[in-house]
């Protein structure tokens, strides 16, 4: 197989992510097109895709396009897929895993197009080499297909990544209702930190630590994916492993152990505290963040400039909507207080709630945290912020029960 040929990538991510992801495309030096909620698309080969799954952080999967037909039916499906050279392109000793989106009016469950498509690649190897390969139901270990049956239109993608990239390995606790980290990449992204290199990162109601994980992970220019061992383009036939190793040395020498910005975070609940340290130390990042054990407002800061980017309570899926509009209030007249040269920003999945901040943002862009929609609310701090009105009021206000 010449994986030197130039094909379709599909890069997925979660709905709301593709206008960082395109970003971080243009970035390594790709031309984003056909984009969509979920998926964009590159050109590209083989070390190309590589490359994606070394350095993306918002990305979930990075799909290389093998073949696309036109079919009617599950049989149709089967047909094409046994066309396809299979045993070109996985290894016979290694298990497959297929996994995809099928809608079609000739079927009622997706799994059945998975399963003949799982079929038409053990019969295709047993016509050609006269050995069954085995199939797997998880990605750990195998080489892996990806479907998109839609209408009449079906794609087959070796899928390079395996385990989707959200899965970084250091978050081991997970606290309550955390980002997934790719979620959790894309808002730093779309805020553009750091937008100069003294700009600090202040991280309240830090709970499990992701923000505070990927932003020194920014700071250090760190390939998320430099540590990963187990990717499912390596078990692809006759891989280019000297330039995995290559692609991987040259991302080494871009990282900065030890970045001088200011990283923070903070959270009420010592447990918090404790996963957030935990999580920091097998990312490997512990001494670059500055963990306080504090009410939000207490949080020891740097001066500015700085981000204060905070994810506090939505009211779906902890705590009682009603008892957080006093927990928003006081987050806005915590904003006002700040020094100006400072930017502040919101991620919550209550838009009534984060009108109650009282700050009309620059931005609010809509994201989703799985299923649930939310918004990115963004806010300049700047002179004439503070009311004094507003600053009496809750002033001697205690601290919110979260």
């Amino acid at each position: 197989m010449d994986w030197s040929e130039t094909t379709w990538i599909v890069i997925t991510c979660g709905r709301g992510c593709a206008g960082a992801l395109q970003g971080e495309l243009r970035a390594l030096g790709f031309d984003p097109q056909e984009v969509s909620p979920t998926t964009v698309g590159v050109e590209g080969h083989l070390q190309d895709a590589m490359r994606l799954n070394l350095w993306l952080r918002t990305a979930n999967r990075v799909l290389f396009e093998v073949a696309g037909f036109e079919i009617d039916s599950a049989d149709d499906l089967y047909a094409a897929a046994r066309e396809l050279p299979w045993e070109m392109w996985l290894r016979g000793d290694i298990p497959f895993h297929v996994h995809g989106v099928a809608r079609h009016d000739s079927i009622r469950d997706p799994r059945f197009a998975l399963l003949r498509c799982k079929d038409a690649i053990a019969d295709r190897f047993v016509e050609q080499t006269g050995a069954r390969p085995n199939s797997t139901s998880t990605p750990d270990g195998a080489a892996c297909i990806a479907l998109y049956w839609k209408e009449r239109s079906i794609q087959f993608f070796l899928d390079t990544t395996g385990v989707p990239l959200s899965h970084r390995g250091y978050r081991w606790k997970p606290w309550t209702a955390p980002l997934r980290e790719t979620l959790a990449a894309a808002i730093l992204l779309e805020l553009g930190w750091p937008k100069t290199p003294a700009e600090a990162f202040i991280g309240p109601m830090c709970g499990s630590g992701t923000l505070a994980i990927e932003a020194a992970w920014i700071a250090q220019r760190r390939a998320p994916g430099l540590e990963r061992e187990d990717y499912a383009f390596l078990h692809l036939n006759n891989v280019d492993t000297a330039a995995w190793r290559a692609l991987k040395d040259e991302a080494r020498q871009q990282f900065m152990a030890a970045p001088r910005t200011w990283i923070a975070a903070s959270d009420i609940a010592p447990p918090a505290i404790a996963c957030a340290r935990d999580n920091a130390a097998r990312a490997d990042v512990e001494n670059l963040i500055r963990f306080h054990t504090c009410d939000f407002r207490e949080t020891p800061l740097p001066k500015p400039p700085m981000l204060i980017l905070m994810n506090p309570e939505y009211g779906e899926r902890l705590g009682v909507e009603e008892r957080l509009v006093t927990l928003y209030e006081s987050i806005g007249t915590w904003f006002k207080a700040q020094n100006q040269d400072t930017r502040a920003a919101v991620f919550t999945g209550n838009l009534p709630l984060g009108r109650k901040i009282g700050l009309r943002p620059v931005r609010r862009l809509p994201m989703w945290n799985g299923d649930l929609e939310c918004r990115l609310l963004e806010y300049n701090i700047y002179e004439g912020t503070r009311d004094p009105r507003l600053l009496r009021k809750h002033a001697s206000a205690p601290p919110p029960e979260v």
